[in-house]
């Protein structure tokens, strides 16, 4: 991947792929945007929503930060400026640059972006869509093999192997198109030494995920599932 840039403007900094460099504007960060040229093709549910947008010649998620749990009750989408590299845009993208660097199953990042409000800021990020089936948690509720679930185990281990612990591992944001497994959205994640008490945080918040989404006719099958996930989540991490 080309290293990426830094441009500034009225307080807005975007962080951009080089092969993007040259296109991309504050306006890219805006749904309006691209809405108003009717390149707007949809949104994914989430803690707010990322829309899907058709550019020339590719598919790509835009994604605005906003705050969960209390906080959002106060303030939405805004979060405290300590610096630029350590804003959530510019933080994602950099990791998702590294692990898409050492390939792993993740969006290759487009741009970032980050505008300072006072003693504050928002963020936007723009990613390079990912064809996908499902996501696994529409995939909870219907008939499935066992081998999905092995395959999403050993994906998350690759992750934890490479010390890379996501804050948010839950059902919506594992990707599934046939055999390939994909994670997404790591907002507030990061790259650590490997050990059991983070990774083990991570397995357990996806289990929450899972048995808050699955309908009552698919416990006993999910649960039995689940285990199979563990057997190859743990065998794959314990690979020299």
């Amino acid at each position: 991947m080309p290293q990426a840039s830094v441009s500034e403007h009225n307080n807005c900094w975007i962080l951009a792929n080089q092969a993007y460099k040259s296109k991309i504007d504050c306006e890219w960060f805006s749904d309006t945007y691209w809405l108003n040229q009717g390149r707007l093709l949809g949104a994914s549910s989430g803690r707010g929503s990322a829309w899907m947008i058709k550019s020339d010649n590719e598919k790509m998620m835009l994604r605005h930060y906003y705050r969960g749990g209390i906080p959002a009750k106060f303030i939405k989408d805004k979060y405290l400026w300590t610096g630029l590299n350590k804003s959530r845009s510019f933080s994602e993208f950099y990791l998702l640059e590294k692990m898409h660097k050492t390939g792993l199953p993740v969006p290759e990042p487009i741009a970032a972006q980050t505008c300072k409000i006072g003693f504050f800021y928002q963020a936007n990020i723009l990613i390079k869509y990912i064809p996908h089936q499902s996501t696994f948690a529409e995939f909870l509720n219907k008939k499935s093999d066992k081998s999905t679930w092995q395959k999403i185990g050993q994906t998350i281990a690759l992750f934890h192997r490479q010390g890379i612990n996501h804050a948010d591992l839950n059902a919506n944001n594992i990707l599934i198109d046939e055999n390939k497994v994909h994670l997404i959205d790591f907002d507030n994640s990061g790259q650590q030494t490997p050990k059991s008490s983070w990774q083990q945080k991570n397995i357990k918040r996806l289990k929450r995920s899972i048995d808050k989404l699955t309908k009552q006719a698919y416990v006993t099958i999910n649960n039995s599932n689940w285990q199979h996930l563990l057997d190859a989540y743990q065998q794959e991490l314990n690979k020299v």
